[in-house]
Order: C-alpha cells, then structure tokens, then sequence
C-alpha cells in the first residue's frame, strides 16, 4: 500500500494508494483524510478524499451535474462479475481508509 499526501483547501491529507488487480479489470484507488475536525464548516472542518481510475477493464465513470452545470456527483457503473469485485475492494479499500484515519489509526 503506497503513501502521499494531497492538499484540499488548504489542508494536508495524508493518502494510501492501492491497485485492485483481476484477471481483466485493474482499478487504481487513492482515499485519505484528515479525521474530524470538531467543525462542520468548511474553514476548520476535516477533509477527505476518495480517488478511483480504471487502469484496465469495462468501466463507466461520469460526473453528475446540477442545472448550472456544477459537478455534484459521480456515476460509476461496471460489467462483469470482475467489475463488481474490483470496485467493492476499491470502496471497502477507501472506506477502510477513511475510517483509520478518523479514528487516529493512520497517525
């Protein structure tokens, strides 16, 4: 598992990095962030950040946008059982990640 950092506003997060490797589907996942903050507002609040790039495979990937073309999303979608296996290893991956992190396991 690598590690980086990324900067969000501002703000250092310190990111591990995995390859979900399968016979025919690759993704390369990056999730990191800094745990809770004590705030709900954006100047002092916590920060994450979840990154998913198809190295190899039949993926979809697509940002939602609002009527003022916004980007406030993203649509992933996979075929084959390859496919669903790889991006709930990326999901867990991040989530087990981002849960680390908020609990000051990654410190």
């Amino acid at each position: 598992m690598g590690k980086g950092k990324i900067k969000i506003n501002d703000k250092n997060i310190e990111t591990y990095e995995r390859v979900i490797p399968g016979k025919d589907t690759t993704l390369h996942v990056i999730a990191g962030s800094t745990g809770y903050k004590g705030c709900n507002k954006r100047e002092a609040g916590g920060r994450t950040y979840i990154r998913i790039k198809c190295l190899r495979g039949d993926f979809y990937f697509e940002p939602i946008e609002d009527d003022d073309e916004r980007v406030t999303g993203i649509e992933i979608a996979c075929c084959g059982d390859e496919g669903l296996d790889a991006i709930m290893k990326a999901l867990e991956f991040a989530v087990e990640v981002i849960d680390d992190e908020r609990c000051g396991i990654n410190k």
